[in-house]
């Protein structure tokens, strides 16, 4: 989990709002192998914990910063917006505005250019911005068969309609989806994998 700290400073003009865009710091959680001591975490509480360290290290008052944003590829559905959930675990205003975006592998570097473009837009000053992935507990999908049935059994009032429902089932709607290439990142319109062909 990466995060850097960018401002703004009038002592330089290079842009159109006469501002100077300023990488300021810096911050990393350690890299450890999945399913190792981060697995009882969830990707929120990484980002946090690099938002914490950044306020320490640089000691910006949580007020100062104006915009938040991270890049992440597999998202957890409970936290689909990690850069708000970090935020505000981080203690960061309620009224600070973040936001989260996926792009393949360089989910970060699009959070970052981001913000970048709204520093040099005038829209903001002060911004924080990273990226977050999180292998130790990848969302693992019920067959689409068994979510159909799963949203069918909560509309079924009567007990014939959960009988008919329970009729339906088979031991195959429980196998996940992908078993076999899991974890696979895919673009759904292209069916590619997020991978270079090189690599393959």
């Amino acid at each position: 989990m990466d995060i850097c700290f960018a401002t703004a400073s009038s002592k330089k003009l290079k842009d159109k709002t006469g501002k100077n865009i300023v990488f300021v710091d810096g911050i990393r959680t350690p890299f450890l192998t999945s399913g190792s001591d981060y697995s009882k975490l969830m990707a929120n509480d990484l980002a946090k914990h690099a938002l914490l360290g950044i306020v320490k290290k640089t000691g910006i008052p949580r007020e100062a910063v104006e915009y938040i944003t991270y890049g992440t590829v597999i998202q957890e559905v409970k936290t689909s917006n990690i850069a708000r959930e970090a935020a505000l675990s981080a203690g960061f205003p309620y009224s600070t505005p973040a936001h989260t975006t996926t792009m393949a592998c360089i989910s970060s570097n699009a959070a970052i250019t981001t913000g970048i473009g709204l520093i040099s837009s005038g829209v903001y000053d002060v911004i924080l911005a990273g990226g977050v992935e999180f292998m130790s507990d990848v969302p693992i999908r019920f067959s689409r068969k068994m979510r159909s049935l799963m949203l069918q059994a909560n509309k079924a009032k009567t007990l014939q309609q959960k009988l008919k429902l329970l009729s339906s089932f088979r031991p195959s709607f429980l196998a996940p989806e992908q078993w076999r290439s899991f974890p696979l990142v895919r673009q759904w319109a292209t069916r590619q994998t997020d991978w270079p062909q090189h690599l393959r």
